[in-house]
């Protein structure tokens, strides 16, 4: 799971448009992404070259146990199971 806190309004866009390359919007700045661990560091890597230090993105590991745990109220439906763990 990744979560972003950014102000710049252009650089937030540009930052949404990778996230939703590599995953699932799930609410405005929360994104479901399923990667090995190439596409992490790739992905990671691009987005700590767009962002400026006042700006914030934190990713959250969840592992194939804990998915199953997974709970929300509300619309929307889970992500699809592959053979990755979902970040």
């Amino acid at each position: 799971m990744v979560a972003y806190d950014i102000s710049d309004n252009k650089t937030r866009r540009t930052v949404c448009n990778h996230l939703l390359d590599n995953g699932l919007r799930v609410q405005y700045s929360v994104f479901e992404c399923r990667l090995n661990k190439k596409q992490l560091k790739e992905l990671r890597q691009t987005l700590s070259e767009l962002i400026d230090v006042t700006d914030t993105i934190r990713w959250y590991p969840l592992c194939s146990w804990c998915e199953a745990d997974v709970y929300w109220q509300g619309i929307g439906e889970p992500i699809e199971t592959n053979e990755y763990h979902l970040l």
